[in-house]
């Protein structure tokens, strides 16, 4: 009967709230709606899609600091004028079940997903701040090309910085400790202006990805949402 419930309340989440699901830029929020767009959005296929001469101008900067510990999400709308509107989502604990979720009492349907819920920010860099981080992410070769074939596991630390800049579509992603992750200038600047109440996870030393992954762990503890994104020539290639 609880399962029966979850679901039913998932489906009224999605159901009342069907345009902002359709949002390239909200399709991500919530977690049953993210389990279907997570990698897309990752790609950036929609700044991909309308990336046309005359087109909108924007970046979209991904900080996986281990998938279920902390994401961090940055999508910076260049404007004519030379500022800049910066929408900020945090994730925490993905994957990981909170203890005593099916026994919470809930008002709003859309409350069940709240322990897993997207934490937003907003900013509006001036021009100054603007040119800054571009500049950053041009010293820090942000703009492509990517080195084909680089391995992005969810539980590791690495950045994805896509970008359409005048109708020009870009990629790059770096790995820590290796793939030039040492080349990544911009982190520092960016979480200077990131406000939201969750402090960023620090890349650390870590033994290599698949030597964390648990594959004996009891049924009750198993982790299912193990992924693994792999870069092409120009932009994350198809899963």
């Amino acid at each position: 009967m609880k399962a029966l419930f979850l679901a039913l309340a998932a489906l009224t989440a999605l159901s009342a709230a069907p345009a902002m699901a359709q949002r390239p830029d909200r399709n991500v929020e919530l977690p049953v709606v993210r389990s279907f767009h997570w990698f897309d959005f990752v790609a950036a296929d929609d700044i991909r899609a309308a990336c046309v001469p005359g087109g909108r101008s924007r970046l979209r900067l991904i900080y996986n600091a281990l998938w279920e510990e902390q994401v961090r999400a940055y999508d910076i709308y260049l404007q004519p004028d030379g500022v800049a509107g910066m929408n900020i989502g945090v994730l925490e604990g993905q994957g990981i079940a909170t203890t005593g979720i099916t026994n919470m009492l809930i008002s709003n349907p859309k409350d069940i997903f709240a322990p897993w819920s997207m934490k937003g920010g907003q900013r509006i860099l001036t021009v100054d701040e603007t040119r800054e981080l571009l500049a950053l992410l041009e010293e820090s070769r942000a703009f492509g090309p990517p080195r084909d074939g680089m391995r992005l596991p969810d539980n590791d630390f690495w950045w994805t910085v896509a970008s359409c800049r005048n109708g020009v579509w870009g990629f790059q992603a770096y790995h820590y400790p290796t793939d030039g992750f040492a080349n990544v200038k911009f982190a520092a600047r960016l979480f200077s202006w990131d406000k939201v109440p969750i402090p960023v996870n620090p890349p650390r030393k870590l033994e290599p990805a698949e030597l964390r992954r648990d594959w004996n762990a009891p049924l009750d503890r198993a982790r299912a949402d193990r992924w693994m994104l792999v870069v092409g020539k120009d932009g994350l290639r198809p899963r």
